[in-house]
């Protein structure tokens, strides 16, 4: 949506980095490390892995279209594993409490109309490219995720320092010191200023307030001096909720209240995007690039989750 000076090559490299993120995503917390010595700990690839990252180049064709296309196996996945990245939260370390199969995660993103398959991530490559910059992460828990995805591809070359300015899980930095990039993340499910339904209600009453045309200054207010801006939302949008724009209700989504008219999520959706790109464009110390990323469809074989999909 607006972009600084930054060589087309290096942008395109951007798009496919935060793309292969994604793909190898984890639905995972951060954990709260207590140990200081958690980094000593790790295991790291053999040299002969990160030669192979290092190799590895980008190349591009015009009908390659990297956000079609269909999974394929990948038998030299993973990159990453609980034992080889702090990141990966302790609920979530399948290894541990007894998976015995490591297939599931031995899979790739194979696009539409690519002569040749996505290449490796290239840790190396990348933090040269952003020496110096910031980058946000910017939404729900499944922005978080994608941040520390990227952050277990970049611990193949540096473990980063926790640079945050304030003790919340929800709003943490990081720092690579040898490259100066920093990486953050901004917990906004909603993009727009919200109220959370009251927990003293009845279930079936919870409601979101989500005022429209308001931002949410919890991460507007701080995002201005970051280079690269991950806009990401989607799933807290589909919760019950009601609309408000001017001070006014001006509908709902699922509310179920009477004479409030049923907007649908995608009006509110549509509305909290609009308010987002709009406050940040709006910046004047905003000269970075910003990017979209919506929600993922769901990832089940021979039906859907209550069906006996896989």
């Amino acid at each position: 949506l607006q972009s600084a000076t930054f060589p087309s090559k290096q942008k395109l490299l951007i798009v496919v980095t935060i793309a292969i993120a994604l793909f190898t995503i984890i639905p995972i917390l951060y954990p709260f490390v207590e140990d200081p010595n958690i980094f000593l700990k790790q295991q790291h690839p053999s040299q002969t892995n990160i030669i192979k990252l290092q190799n590895s180049v980008v190349t591009t064709h015009e009908t390659c279209d990297i956000f079609s296309g269909e999974w394929v196996p990948n038998r030299e996945a993973p990159y990453y594993t609980n034992t080889t990245c702090w990141a990966i939260h302790e609920h979530q370390n399948c290894m541990k409490f007894g998976r015995p199969d490591t297939e599931f995660m031995k899979w790739k993103w194979k696009p539409d109309g690519c002569e040749d398959d996505l290449p490796v991530f290239d840790p190396f490559r990348f933090l040269e490219i952003v020496r110096g910059k910031t980058m946000a992460f910017v939404g729900d828990s499944v922005s978080r995720n994608h941040m520390q995805s990227l952050i277990c591809l970049l611990s193949q070359v540096e473990y980063p320092v926790d640079a945050s300015v304030k003790a919340d899980e929800y709003f943490k930095r990081w720092t690579y010191e040898t490259y100066n990039f920093t990486i953050a993340t901004f917990w906004t499910p909603h993009l727009v200023k919200s109220t959370e339904p009251d927990p003293t209600k009845p279930k079936h009453t919870d409601l979101f307030d989500l005022y429209l045309d308001e931002a949410d200054e919890s991460w507007t207010a701080e995002i201005g001096d970051f280079d690269y801006v991950i806009i990401s939302s989607g799933h807290w949008h589909f919760r019950p909720s009601v609309y408000y724009e001017n001070g006014t209700i001006s509908g709902c989504h699922y509310c179920q209240l009477p004479n409030v008219t049923d907007l649908t999520m995608f009006y509110g959706y549509r509305k909290a995007f609009r308010t987002a790109f709009k406050v940040i464009l709006d910046l004047e110390s905003f000269n970075g690039v910003m990017y979209l990323r919506t929600f993922a469809p769901s990832h089940f074989e021979g039906g859907l989750w209550n069906e006996g999909g896989n």
